[in-house]
């Protein structure tokens, strides 16, 4: 009898202690949910506001585009005679237009631009700054639509 009691009491002593054990476990384990749970809600809150720029970027470009087909209707919409020009180009413009020029991204854009800048500075005729107002509407065109 004196056994039996000694063996009850060591598996009573390690029920206690197993169920401590997982206690501790089961509190920890629901003390990381809690914080992963609000990491999760934060997660959620910064999708919903990227969400929310990704929406207003994408209205923003909506409205660039309205105006970019505006100003190519408009561009499209006549000619100029040749042999129209423009009586001088201000130096101060003319760098700034060109520093403008060297900043576009795409190279093959950026080229098209220096040809047709050119070409408007040593004709200055007319018809050649439409072009290059022409191009760099559709441009902006391809641009917009490439995603």
């Amino acid at each position: 009898m004196k056994i039996y009691s000694i063996v009850i009491t060591i598996i009573a002593g390690l029920a206690v202690i197993g169920g401590i054990y997982f206690f501790m476990q089961y509190n920890a384990m629901s003390r990381q949910y809690e914080g992963m749970s609000g990491e999760i809600e934060d997660c959620l809150a910064d999708r919903a506001e990227m969400e929310m720029h990704l929406s207003d970027a994408q209205d923003q470009l909506s409205k660039i585009s309205k105006t970019n087909d505006v100003l190519i209707a408009v561009l499209n919409s006549f000619m100029i005679p040749g042999d129209l020009k423009a009586i001088t180009i201000g130096s101060q413009e003319t760098v700034e237009v060109e520093e403008n020029i060297d900043g576009i991204a795409d190279s093959k854009d950026r080229m098209m631009a220096e040809q047709d800048w050119a070409d408007f500075k040593d004709s200055k005729l007319l018809n050649s700054l439409f072009n290059l107002l022409r191009n760099a509407a559709n441009n902006i065109e391809r641009t917009l639509t490439s995603e």
